[in-house]
């Protein structure tokens, strides 16, 4: 696995975890990943060089926490066919 997509899959593992009060060990989120120890170490180590997480604590940082929000969050449609009366512009005009 490449480590941009280990990273991401680390972020919501440990969002998950945060989530659920789960105990959170290196071994417990290689299984989760699918991958080794050393590659899980490595990750974190990147993660926390980028300020997403606190490698030592295995804890997210308000911006890991927000990213990991993000990628955890169900998908949604890009957009929406159906569009409200009137448009978005009339509902915000004031009268004069």
């Amino acid at each position: 696995m490449n480590e941009p997509k280990l990273c991401g899959r680390l972020l919501t593992q440990l969002f998950r975890r945060s989530q659920d009060n789960e105990s959170i060990e290196i071994f417990k989120l290689a299984d989760a990943c699918g991958v080794g120890p050393d590659d899980v170490v490595k990750a974190m180590a990147a993660l926390d060089r980028a300020g997403l997480c606190d490698a030592r604590r295995l804890r997210l940082t308000m911006s890991g926490l927000v990213m990991a929000a993000a990628l955890s969050e169900p998908a949604r449609q890009a957009c929406s066919t159906e569009r409200p009366p009137g448009g978005v512009l009339a509902k915000t005009r004031h009268a004069a």
